[in-house]
């Protein structure tokens, strides 16, 4: 009897139980390769049999197009960007705005040069990376990524925020490796590394200036120093790109695109604010402030777990994963994906309650019915994850401080 027989042989339970774990796994991650390529490869133009193909990534691909061909003054240009995206949507009427800094434009300009199906694999292939990266990063200080690491990436991979995420063009699976980055990097005391990873987060400045804060707070100067030196780069590459002016066309831009997010897309929203005007109406001036005040508080919460620096720094990052995906006032819930460091800590700390990520699995599906609904049923979820992971507990087994060095 080889190997694979024997850890198969149903006779004996615990070994049937270790075949399935490294089987099954390795068997969903087959099959959803395999389904991606057959809707992608079906249809014409932009359609596939499971319909328009690429999710949000037209925005990116347009916005790439125009730095491509050389026109980043119409980067922001409404008119420009729905022009670009015509033979992109379809039969769908208006345009997914660009609402990112010029600098992520540029990042997508390569993509842009690729015929738009082949652009989105390409993307789609880079996402999943990032998000096997961001794992295999973490790894040596999470013990349930040890041992299942395949599980855990085929579960990671299968939770819907971060499902649709990858498959909806969008770079959730970034913020989820500049994270990890910044974890592994305050673990291994390079403090140079966290900040460049923090900085080069900026492209999603509503994560990004609260880890500086973060950072600040718990005395990591060197790393707060290398973020803002970084963050001064973004800013001078930028005004080469745009011109000096740029931040102020940038917020042109953005605020008008966050106002109508929240009519056309808030019942997407996964944040305070935006949950609770999903929930009570865009122009509530109770959602906002209930939704402003509860945030501001837990940034304060948030703050004050990271000025004592006696808490595990592998909770203290699930409590932070869950806590800004709340504070943020523009959320979606495929940023959600986020809480796949949370809840990966929780199972670790408490293996007794793996029950908490079928359970939290499922409450993302009910996230399908949130156009129906007017509002997010997950947003509540994330809350309580966020409140359980409060609770989680530093490893009962010591481990060594310092871990191999990440990069130079």
């Amino acid at each position: 009897m080889n190997r694979l027989e024997q850890v198969a042989d149903e006779s004996n339970p615990d070994l049937a139980l270790e075949w399935r774990l490294m089987t099954y796994p390795r068997l969903f991650l087959a099959v959803v390769a395999v389904a991606f390529l057959i809707v992608v490869a079906s249809g014409r133009g932009s359609t596939t049999v499971g319909g328009r193909v690429g999710g949000d990534y037209p925005a990116f691909y347009s916005a790439g197009s125009l730095v491509a061909d050389g026109r980043v003054d119409d980067l922001f240009s409404p008119v420009a960007q729905s022009a670009e995206q015509v033979d992109l949507l379809g039969s769908s009427e208006g345009f997914f705005a660009f609402a990112y800094a010029p600098h992520v434009a540029v990042v997508y300009a390569p993509l842009s040069l690729l015929p738009y199906r082949v652009s989105y694999v390409v993307h789609t292939a880079l996402m999943l990376t990032a998000l096997v990266a961001a794992l295999a990063l973490i790894r040596p200080m999470v013990g349930i990524l040890d041992r299942r690491f395949t599980l855990v990436v085929a579960l990671a991979i299968g939770f819907y925020p971060m499902f649709m995420a990858i498959g909806g063009g969008q770079n959730t699976a970034v913020t989820v490796l500049l994270l990890s980055w910044i974890w592994r990097s305050l673990e291994d005391d390079h403090e140079a590394n966290a900040g460049i990873a923090v900085a080069l987060l900026i492209f999603r400045p509503q994560y990004a200036i609260p880890m500086i804060g973060l950072l600040l707070v718990s005395r990591h100067l060197r790393a707060v120093g290398f973020a803002l030196a970084g963050v001064g780069i973004t800013w001078v590459l930028n005004a080469l790109i745009l011109g000096p002016g740029w931040i102020f066309d940038w917020l042109d831009q953005v605020g008008p695109f966050l106002a109508t997010d929240a009519e056309v897309n808030g019942h997407n929203a996964v944040g305070l604010v935006g949950f609770l005007q999903a929930l009570l109406g865009t122009d509530s001036a109770v959602a906002l402030a209930i939704g402003a005040v509860a945030s501001v508080c837990l940034a304060v919460g948030l703050a004050f777990l990271w000025g004592r620096r006696r808490t595990d720094l592998a909770v203290l990052m699930a409590i932070t994963s869950a806590g800004m995906i709340l504070i943020s006032p523009h959320t979606m819930f495929y940023d959600a994906g986020l809480v796949v460091l949370t809840l990966i800590v929780a199972v670790d700390r408490r293996g007794s309650h793996w029950l908490l990520v079928p359970i939290t699995i499922l409450a993302a599906l009910a996230h399908a019915g949130s156009s129906t609904l007017g509002f997010s049923p997950f947003a509540p979820v994330v809350l309580a994850i966020f409140v359980y992971s409060l609770s989680l507990d530093p490893p009962t087994v010591p481990r060594p401080s310092r871990l191999a060095p990440v990069g130079a």
